[in-house]
C-alpha cells in the first residue's frame, strides 16, 4: 500500500536492489503514494471516465501522439505495427493522460515512460497512466511542457556539479565544443529509458520513485565517473560525442557499479544544493526571458 514509512532502513534496503519480482508491488506502492493527493486517485471509474470524455478527436495533441506510437519502440513486437497489443493501450495511456493534464497534454519523452510502465513491469493501462503522473510529480515544474524550462534548468545544474565533481571530463568537452546537454537532456527526459541497459533502468527507477529527482543526478555522474579516464583518452569531438553516445550500454555500467559510486563514492550529495541550484538557474532562466 501507499502506507509505508520512508526512513533510512528501507532507503538503504532499495539502493541495494529490489527484488524483481517485488518490484512490480514495490513500484505500485511509491506511485500511489506520489499521486495519492491528485485529482481522481481514489474515485471509481476515473481513467475510465478520462478515455470517454467528449470531444476526443478535438485533442490537439492525438495528431503527436498518433505520430509517435510507431516510434516509441519499433522494434519491440507489441509496438511495431498499428494493431500490436501495446500500440491501444499506450494510445490510451497518453490520450488519458493529455485529458487530466492539459496543461501538458503531451510531451516527447512520456511515451517512452509509459511503455516502460506498460512492457517492463507489464503494469494495467491504469497503473501505468499513474505511473505517468507519478513521474510529472516527482520532477520539478515544466519538464515536459512546451517549452521544458526544468528540464532546461536540470541539465545546468549538472553541468555546474559536473565542473566540480569531474573538472577534467568538462574541460575535455569545452576543449572539442561539446555541449554536454547534448549528450544528458535525453537520458532525463526518458529517465534512462532510452540509454542505459535494463538492469540499470530498473535500478534507477527503484530509487527514483523511492527518493526523487535527485537520484537523476547520482546516476548521471557515476556514468560518466565509471568511464572517466576512457573518455579523457578520447581524441576528437566525433569520437568523444559517439564514445558518450553508447556510454550508458557499456559492460562497465552495471547496477553494482554505478550504486557503489552513486549511493557511496559521491556522499555527501545534499539534496538542498540541487534544490538551490535548481532556484538560481530556473530564476536566470525567467530573467533571461523577460528582459
Amino acid at each position: 500500500g501507499r502506507n509505508f514509512e520512508k526512513n533510512k532502513e528501507l532507503k538503504a534496503i532499495v539502493r541495494a536492489g529490489v527484488p524483481h519480482k517485488y518490484r512490480s508491488a514495490f513500484w505500485r506502492s511509491c506511485i500511489a503514494r506520489v499521486t495519492a493527493p491528485c485529482q481522481g486517485r481514489d474515485e471509481p471509474g476515473f481513467y475510465k471516465s478520462l478515455l470517454s470524455k467528449a470531444g476526443m478527436n478535438m485533442n490537439i495533441f492525438v495528431k503527436q501522439i498518433e505520430l509517435d506510437l510507431m516510434r516509441t519502440l519499433p522494434n519491440n513486437c507489441l509496438f511495431n505495427t498499428t494493431g500490436a497489443t501495446g500500440v491501444d493501450k499506450l494510445r490510451n495511456v497518453l490520450l488519458a493522460f493529455s485529458r487530466y493534464n492539459v496543461e501538458i497534454g503531451y510531451c516527447q519523452g512520456l511515451n517512452r515512460i509509459a511503455a516502460f510502465a506498460l512492457t517492463v513491469l507489464n503494469l494495467k493501462e491504469e497503473d501505468a497512466f499513474w505511473t505517468v503522473v507519478a513521474v510529472v510529480e516527482i520532477l520539478p515544474d515544466d519538464y515536459y511542457s512546451q517549452t521544458m524550462i526544468g528540464a532546461q534548468v536540470d541539465q545546468r545544474v549538472l553541468s555546474d556539479i559536473m565542473s566540480d565533481k569531474y573538472p577534467k571530463i568538462m574541460a575535455h568537452f569545452q576543449q572539442f565544443k561539446i555541449d554536454l546537454s547534448l549528450i544528458t537532456f535525453n537520458w532525463f527526459l526518458t529517465l534512462y529509458v532510452d540509454n542505459t541497459n535494463i538492469d540499470v533502468v530498473l535500478t534507477f527507477w527503484d530509487s527514483f520513485l523511492f527518493e526523487g529527482d535527485k537520484v537523476l543526478f547520482r546516476f548521471a555522474l557515476a556514468i560518466f565517473r565509471i568511464h572517466h579516464d576512457m573518455l579523457l583518452n578520447t581524441r576528437d569531438g566525433i569520437e568523444v560525442y559517439n564514445f558518450c553516445r553508447a556510454i550508458g550500454d557499456s559492460d562497465l555500467c552495471s547496477p553494482e557499479n554505478i550504486k557503489k559510486i552513486a549511493f557511496g563514492e559521491l556522499n555527501p550529495f545534499p539534496m538542498k544544493r540541487v534544490t538551490e541550484q535548481q532556484r538560481l538557474h530556473g530564476f536566470h532562466h525567467l530573467h533571461c526571458r523577460y528582459l
